[in-house]
């Protein structure tokens, strides 16, 4: 078979997909990559996979969408293409559009969390936002084979609102995460050594709570802002870390200055696009994310818990798949710093049940959440192909 996978940047594809690339080149199969250009192609290429580029634009354009939708035709047509699988929301559009108008076989797609157009409140241009994608949704799903949900909720969302039929849904739960690279036997320890030294974490140090995420206000950076302000009064040993970087252009950005105007002796931020989130995840004692986003299932959550750690997060969509509340983390309220930070406390008060939490959290990723798992389940009920 011919495969295009059509998703938004080459980092992503690289970072949650390359486990799916590999698998279907060892399989014989011709794997091309569709995303704009960057400096994580050649790792691709390296795996197998062919790269055509394409200029897609993540925000509102429709002119660059026009073009998007050209260029897609274009290399369905010259690659010959058999079977799309299209990931996030333009790529699932236009892809989708132009996949048919060329006459490839099959066409498939993730919805990886519903995402901005979908979040409350936001204004006249929200609401515009969300009537158009709407519209778009509907018919490129109808125009699609099957489509891929990571949480109940979000296949359910889809269903009752008509924009596809329900036989079309296939729920498998995250993209998965590789349990052997994400574990605590394959940490870098002299990279671990100079993060130390970068956090000013000396010794044993103090309790270590971590989130990272894009600097955009749906992850709950505010939420964890306050919190960190609540245990400034209520834990002396706690270092809460905020690693990300700013999302420029994004309508959900955090205006630069924000978080570095808020830097305290317990709370600091890191703005940064990293790519060692393996080594930051090892110094976490408790992995943070008080999302209300439009998650799919988040893939620091899926990392965290392939290192052993416990988890608080928000009771939403995509986040609650991956907590057990009270066994490996805690689940609380959207918007509500109080109880985050209650939750953050009674593990930073315990390493016994930081620990027996890590160890459930571990057990998760290998048996629910392991790549070689859901790329099986890929494979055979999405694509409809032998593994």
């Amino acid at each position: 078979m011919r495969i295009a996978l059509v998703l938004n940047d080459d980092f992503s594809t690289w970072q949650f997909r390359k486990g799916l690339i590999a698998t279907l080149c060892r399989g014989g199969h011709t794997v091309f990559a569709y995303t704009p250009s960057g400096p994580w192609v050649r790792r691709l290429e390296e795996i197998g996979a062919i790269h055509r580029a394409i200029p897609l634009y993540r925000f509102v354009s429709p002119l660059r969408d026009l073009l998007l939708f050209w260029v897609l035709c274009r290399w369905f047509s010259r690659d010959r293409v058999d079977l799309v699988h299209n990931m996030t929301v333009k790529p699932t559009i236009y892809g989708a559009f132009a996949a048919r108008l060329m006459g490839v076989r099959r066409v498939v797609a993730l919805v990886s969390g519903v995402g901005l157009p979908f979040l409350d409140g936001g204004g006249f241009e929200r609401r515009v936002l969300r009537v158009t994608v709407v519209g778009l949704y509907r018919t490129a799903l109808g125009l699609t084979d099957r489509v891929w949900f990571q949480n109940p909720d979000d296949l359910e969302f889809f269903v009752a609102a008509r924009l596809l039929k329900a036989e079309k849904a296939l729920l498998i739960r995250s993209g998965g995460v590789n349990v052997e690279e994400f574990s605590e036997a394959a940490v870098d320890q002299s990279a671990v050594h100079k993060l130390r030294a970068e956090l000013r974490l000396e010794g044993d140090g103090p309790i270590v709570v971590m989130i990272v995420a894009r600097l955009i206000w749906s992850k709950g950076v505010k939420d964890f802002v306050e919190a960190a302000k609540v245990l400034a009064q209520r834990l002396s040993n706690a270092r809460l870390f905020l690693f990300g970087p700013y999302d420029h252009g994004h309508p959900d950005e955090i205006p630069p200055g924000y978080l570095e105007a808020l830097e305290s002796e317990n709370f600091r931020a890191i703005i940064d696009f990293r790519t060692d989130i393996k080594e930051i995840l090892s110094l976490a004692d408790v992995v943070v994310l008080p999302s209300y986003f439009g998650e799919g299932v988040p893939r620091v959550l899926l990392e965290a818990l392939a290192m052993s750690k416990p988890i608080v997060t928000t009771d939403n969509p995509g986040c609650r798949e991956v907590v057990e509340h009270g066994r490996n983390g805690y689940l609380v309220p959207i918007k509500d710093p109080g109880s985050l930070a209650g939750a953050i406390a009674d593990l930073s008060d315990s390493e016994t049940k930081r620990v027996r939490f890590g160890r459930r959290s571990r057990a998760k990723a290998e048996t629910e959440f392991d790549e070689r798992l859901i790329v099986e389940r890929i494979v055979r009920e999405l694509y409809g192909l032998g593994c």
